[in-house]
């Protein structure tokens, strides 16, 4: 099936992912969708030329980690470029250190976010620059308010800022909620070839979701438990007992767990 974009008066103009790795595709998708639009999401070259003339319509495009040429031997972002026009604002997200070297400035825009926040920073910074306005995002599951561009944690009156990759470990296991997660899952969304600190917490998984259990009560306390599964992975658990007053503040996007890729093992 062909995607397209309908037009009309009252259509509203769509935005579009092409991604080369499952997460940059999900980031991506998932920021998009937290400020409104349901994005056009497309793994290759090929899904994108099927868009035809409409390619020329969306409102912006991302590319995700995408390599100096694709499987056929054609340049990614050059052809891309040709594909949209010029008049789509372009932007290269290089969350894999071996992603393709930036186009020139005047052809696409280019960040090379390591976590979500970042990639959430660079989103809206381009919306921005092209004269949408979005507020920063704030993701909320019950009592608890995820605050990526912060990496803040509130629930319950408390504020906890985490590093990168607790928050990241953190986020997924939200957006998985109420499914078994396994490490290999939670390896593949965050950085690959990561170095120092953050390198030890991504080979320390075990430990992070310890603290997480600690630092933000996953114990039952405000509505969720955090499981570990020997051998087998962790569950975040939606339970009964919530605050009486949960307390947010600014813009929240209300989530529901979502079915999202599960890599085989």
């Amino acid at each position: 099936m062909t995607a397209s974009i309908v037009q009309g008066p009252a259509a509203r103009r769509r935005v579009a992912v092409l991604a080369y790795t499952v997460r940059a595709r999900e980031y991506a998708r998932r920021v998009f969708r937290s400020v409104g639009y349901a994005p056009l999401v497309f793994v290759s070259l090929d899904e994108l030329v099927e868009l035809g003339p409409d390619a020329s319509m969306l409102e912006m495009l991302l590319v995700g980690d995408a390599p100096a040429e694709d499987s056929l031997g054609r340049p990614v972002l050059q052809t891309v470029r040709q594909l949209i026009g010029q008049q789509v604002p372009l932007l290269h997200a290089r969350l894999a250190r071996d992603a393709a070297p930036s186009a020139p400035p005047t052809d696409v825009a280019t960040a090379s976010p390591r976590y979500f926040g970042d990639l959430c920073i660079a989103i809206l910074s381009l919306l921005g620059a092209i004269g949408i306005d979005k507020a920063p995002l704030q993701l909320t599951w019950g009592d608890y308010t995820l605050d990526p561009a912060r990496r803040i944690v509130a629930f319950d009156g408390r504020q906890v800022r985490l590093d990168p990759v607790a928050f990241d470990i953190a986020l997924e296991l939200f957006f998985r909620a109420g499914q078994l997660v396994n490490k290999r899952t939670l390896t593949l969304m965050l950085p690959p070839n990561e170095q120092g600190m953050e390198r030890r917490r991504i080979e320390n998984i075990g430990s992070v979701i310890k603290e997480l259990r600690s630092s933000l009560r996953l114990r039952d306390l405000h509505g969720w438990r955090l499981e570990t599964h020997p051998h087998l992975g962790y569950r975040l658990v939606q339970t009964e007992n919530r605050s009486p007053e949960p307390s947010t503040t600014g813009t929240v996007i209300h989530w529901l767990s979502e079915q999202v890729f599960t890599p085989a093992v």
